[in-house]
């Protein structure tokens, strides 16, 4: 379904209540079959600067701290200007602390933006041991995940 009749803030502010909702649902507190039951409900067709963009939203109780995960693909093409992904990842994640990783899933580029937060819902290091590298774009600073470390289940 379409939003756009919402502006993009008004869709991002609902889809990160309802995340903050399913978190019951989610991994670890549940299996990933489980969750991936729930999975078609954490997803938003959107316009953004006039591109048809598919975003997923999920928002993980990791009990010491949170893990908020968004994922963009196009509707109708393959791959999405760098741009318009790191716009739509800082306008659902902010800017601090992100981590970005991409894959093909289904001959299209999905382009995976994650954020671990405290308990107070703050932006922290990821405290996992992961294989990154600095990045930065347009001067927007982010770690890239080595695809083939990350487990995806």
């Amino acid at each position: 379904m379409l939003f756009e009749n919402k502006s993009l803030e008004q869709n991002v502010k609902e889809m990160k209540a309802f995340g903050a909702f399913l978190m019951p649902y989610n991994f670890p507190k549940v299996s990933p079959e489980c969750e991936d039951d729930v999975g078609f409900i954490k997803s938003r067709e959107l316009t953004v600067d006039g591109y048809n963009v598919v975003v997923y939203y999920s928002k993980a109780d990791w009990t010491e701290h949170y893990l908020e995960i968004l994922q963009i693909t196009g509707r109708h093409i393959p791959f999405m200007p760098f741009s318009l992904v790191c716009k739509i990842g800082k306008i659902f994640l902010g800017d601090r602390e992100l981590s970005y990783v991409d894959f093909i899933k289904d001959g299209r580029k999905v382009y995976c933006w994650t954020v671990v937060l405290d308990l107070n819902n703050l932006p922290i290091i990821n405290p996992y041991k992961v294989d990154v590298s600095d990045c930065s774009y347009e001067g927007f600073c982010y770690r890239c995940l080595n695809p083939a470390k990350v487990n995806f289940y």
